[in-house]
């Protein structure tokens, strides 16, 4: 869930030219940014189980995805369904917990 970098580069012409900047208007228009594009993550939020798990089980009609290197369970729930997600019994008694970003 890392966040792009945004940087800068030369803006182009659908020729392939560089464009130059119009000194009458406030924006620089030789620039673009790049890398400001929207991530997966707005679109989907995800989930682990607190303790690694032997088995696994679904939650609110969403199969894990088993994490190997800590034996824990992972769901990826679409954003607009969080609410009934997180309404789960696994979730109440904090069995499943929102994943912390890293």
């Amino acid at each position: 869930m890392a966040e792009k970098k945004v940087t800068k580069k030369r803006a182009r012409t659908k020729t392939g030219h560089y464009k130059k900047d119009d000194p009458n208007t406030p924006q620089n228009e030789a620039w673009v940014k790049v890398g400001a594009k929207v991530s997966p993550t707005d679109t989907h939020v995800w989930y682990e189980s607190r303790e690694p798990e032997p088995s696994m089980f679904t939650v609110a009609g969403y199969d894990p995805i088993r994490n190997f290197a800590y034996g824990t369970l992972e769901w990826k729930v679409k954003a607009d369904d969080i609410g009934r997600f997180e309404q789960n019994h696994f979730f109440q008694i904090s069995r499943v917990v929102k994943k912390r970003e890293t």
